[in-house]
């Protein structure tokens, strides 16, 4: 593999480096140096307008008031200088890489170099460091990233990221509940790439309660609920023709490459729409969306459910406080009632109730009578 910079380089490198940081001269000179690079003609109020994400004409009229504009006046300088240093640029007068054209606030300048990157040892540096900090993120942060995904997606970074073995147990600094610790999750890189590469895969797959079939699967689109990671997609000769989802964990074998088989995509935002009245992943065909009201019996149970929203459409509908009928708070979301929706409501025990609409809360009245009947009261 061809590294980007030489190891022995990389320090000082770092040292120099126009683009390493997140002070104002990092980033003006990452917009300094494209602007350049694109070889139109740029002002200094371009950059200012980029950086600050507006018009040049909402700029200040004294382009002074803005916030580092000292700091983009040495930039400029120093990025055209770092140019004609890599260039072998001695006298700018006779051989320069820059046009300049007019004065003081109206100046502008453009590049006319042949080299067309010429500080590419400087991007690609702060991309390897970039990459150099978020394994290093990885290696400390024990459950979220299984050590087989780290293998496959940095197999070719060994050297250039200066990779150590796995850090011992002990030392990690973030970490995830066991339960993401699953069968099957070393397939996710592979699924991952089979859906942006557009393959079509061959899965045996075993339900739970049915016997193990072998699915022509097109994949679409991957999302993890609860500890659990689902595969979505069109299978030949099933239905849904869009959103079928397996689990993971459910996956017989190595899932095979179908070369030949010609691959059919989701239309276009069809996820989108498809988890956006759920929780969770699952769809029921008989099961419309709802708007459902829930009330909070207890200021903390409510504190849970504002902190982390039983679903996007969350909306407080009276905050917590004392009310005719008690203390409570309500909240409502618009959602299609399924398995996952009740677990969550069910979550919490009796601090949640759910007042409508009806048929909804009679769903939830039978869950909770079942779950009842399995712990009689004795004598």
């Amino acid at each position: 593999m061809t590294k980007l910079i030489w190891k022995n380089d990389s320090i000082n490198m770092q040292r120099k480096n126009l683009f390493d940081g997140e002070s104002y001269k990092a980033e003006f000179a990452i917009i300094t140096y494209r602007w350049l690079m694109s070889r139109r003609w740029v002002t200094n109020a371009d950059i200012m307008a980029e950086r600050l994400g507006c018009s040049i004409e909402e700029l200040p009229a004294n382009l002074s008031n803005c916030d580092g504009y000292g700091e983009l006046k040495k930039i400029v300088c120093i990025v055209k200088k770092a140019i004609r240093e890599k260039l072998g640029v001695h006298n700018k007068n006779v051989d320069d890489c820059f046009e300049e054209d007019g004065n003081n606030k109206n100046r502008r300048f453009r590049y006319i170099g042949k080299d067309n990157d010429p500080l590419a040892d400087m991007r690609n540096a702060k991309a390897v460091n970039n990459l150099r900090q978020y394994w290093k993120f990885c290696q400390d942060s024990a459950g979220f990233f299984p050590k087989s995904w780290l293998e496959y997606f940095f197999k070719d970074c060994q050297d250039l990221l200066d990779m150590k073995a796995k850090r011992q147990k002990g030392e990690q600094v973030i970490s995830a509940s066991l339960d993401r610790i699953l069968a099957n999750i070393e397939y996710l890189p592979s699924l991952y790439e089979a859906i942006t590469n557009k393959m079509v895969l061959e899965i045996d797959y075993k339900p739970f309660d049915e016997e193990e079939v072998t699915l022509m699967f097109h994949p679409h689109y991957l999302k993890e609920y609860n500890g659990r990671w689902h595969l979505f997609g069109h299978v030949e000769g099933r239905e849904p023709e869009y959103g079928y989802n397996i689990a993971l964990d459910r996956i017989q074998s190595r899932p095979r490459e179908r070369a030949k088989v010609e691959y059919v995509p989701a239309p276009k935002h069809f996820y989108d729409e498809f988890f956006k009245d759920i929780v969770g992943v699952s769809h029921k065909i008989d099961v419309k969306k709802e708007h459902v009201i829930i009330r909070a019996r207890s200021l903390y149970i409510y504190k849970l459910m504002d902190t982390k929203p039983l679903h996007q459409s969350y909306a407080i509908v009276k905050p917590f406080g004392i009310y005719d009928d008690g203390e409570y708070a309500e909240f409502s979301v618009d959602v299609e009632p399924n398995n996952e929706f009740y677990g969550r409501i069910l979550q919490m025990g009796a601090g949640l109730e759910v007042i409508s609409p009806e048929n909804v809360r009679d769903k939830m009245a039978q869950r909770v009578r079942a779950l009842s009947d399995l712990y009689p009261k004795k004598g």
